[in-house]
């Protein structure tokens, strides 16, 4: 589980996406692009081929891991008339999935920016992306029980 959330995570920093798939508060012709990093004593390491690997090596050679955090960078662009991409305001957002024996817990606090995209709309893409992965892997697709926004 933990490999498949990492490995998503490390994709997504190579998309982009239209926001107005995301969400429904989505400014007309809006992309969206992801930086995400991993924690690591107190900083974040930015989630490239590398440190995938060294992730995923930690992972299988270690004691499971009962918490994984990470930081997410959501940039957005405004595709103008004319084709250019005017960059707009981002977010910062931190992430944590915490692992129980049978469940998993996901926390998203937003740090900075105007929240394009709300929080809600957020966790609902990433455990769309992390099934869509669970599924091709054959696993068993995570199961929202419950959600709160703040």
């Amino acid at each position: 589980m933990q490999r498949i959330i990492s490995e998503t995570l490390h994709r997504l920093n190579n998309e982009t996406h239209d926001l107005s798939l995301l969400t429904k508060a989505s400014p007309p012709n809006c992309q969206v692009n992801f930086e995400l990093g991993i924690a690591e004593e107190g900083t974040f390491t930015f989630l490239d081929k590398e440190e995938l690997a060294r992730l995923i090596e930690a992972l299988e050679k270690g004691e499971p891991i009962s918490i994984l955090d990470f930081f997410c960078a959501t940039r957005y662009q405004q595709i103008m008339p004319s084709g250019k991409a005017k960059a707009l305001k981002f977010d910062y957002v931190l992430l944590r999935f915490a692992f129980r024996r049978r469940t998993m817990e996901l926390f998203l606090v937003h740090q900075r920016g105007i929240q394009r995209l709300p929080l809600g709309d957020l966790t609902a893409f990433l455990i769309n992306q992390i099934n869509n992965e669970l599924t091709q892997n054959k696993m068993k697709p995570l199961v929202l029980k419950r959600m709160r926004t703040l």
